[in-house]
């Protein structure tokens, strides 16, 4: 395989950082830029030998895959940006998308070259496909709760990976379309109704992530289960993404196309 070359939106945020580490260990990776916000402190500064730029249209000329951990008005920005629609490649793990925004993320996407996931984790999309298949198998009346365990800084409640497991197991039920999600909270005073999906949110320490998906039924209960414990995963997972999504048609994928079960 020869050198795929990349460029990365919110180089210096956590994520960003991360992937600039693991790409090290992959000698068919290149980094061509790393992009931050016009503004941005870090614009001007040199991370491992690369200079950070705000030149957001260089990287799209000259990449052959975009890996974006930015914010969902960024994300939308770029997406606009791209004329060329089989190339760059887009590998996006940015999430706390609002409605209005899925809504123009629907559109910006036609005829791009696109993955997208809430998680890059390989093992997060494996629960989530086995999410799916569980629940397709399971009674259609069980109860399933779904609970996100996440640092002190997370902002969003619930995080994008559980509202994923949510629409996993809408997809998995019968009548799926009937399942409406709740989100539990203090204030909560009523009893739990027969078709809905309950999520729990948890925030503290410096948890990088743990998923569970609880399925009731009477007299017992199973539950799936993943832990981060280093957040380099994510970016093994953007890196992994970003090698498959080179290859691949126009159109919009997930990880869990790469972990199929």
């Amino acid at each position: 395989m020869g050198i795929i070359n990349i460029s990365i939106i919110g180089a210096s945020g956590r994520m960003g950082m991360a992937i600039v580490e693991e790409s090290k260990k992959i000698p068919n990776f290149k980094i061509k830029y790393l992009v931050e916000a016009k503004g941005h402190e870090s614009v001007g500064s040199t991370l491992d030998n690369v200079i950070v730029t705000d030149r957001v249209e260089k990287s799209i000329k000259e990449s052959d895959v975009i890996i974006d951990f930015s914010s969902p008005k960024s994300t939308l920005n770029l997406m606009k940006s791209i004329n060329r629609k089989d190339t760059p490649a887009l590998v996006i793990g940015t999430t706390g998308f609002t409605k209005k925004q899925e809504e123009e993320f629907g559109i910006v996407k036609r005829g791009l070259k696109v993955l997208r996931a809430s998680n890059m984790s390989i093992g997060v999309n494996l629960m989530f496909n086995l999410t799916k298949q569980l629940t397709k198998i399971l009674p259609d009346d069980a109860n399933v709760e779904i609970l996100d365990t996440h640092h002190k800084l997370k902002k969003d409640t619930p995080s994008g990976t559980s509202l994923t497991l949510g629409e996993e197991v809408k997809s998995g039920k019968k009548n799926g379309k009937n399942f409406k999600f709740e989100f539990r909270g203090q204030s909560q005073n009523k009893d739990r109704k027969e078709k809905e999906i309950g999520f729990s949110s948890i925030r503290g320490g410096d948890v990088i992530g743990d998923h569970s998906v609880f399925f009731f039924l009477d007299g017992e209960r199973i539950e799936i289960i993943h832990r981060a414990s280093n957040r380099n995963i994510y970016a093994k997972g953007a890196l992994v993404a970003a090698k498959w999504i080179k290859n691949q048609k126009q159109g919009l994928y997930s990880m869990k196309d790469l972990v199929k079960i």
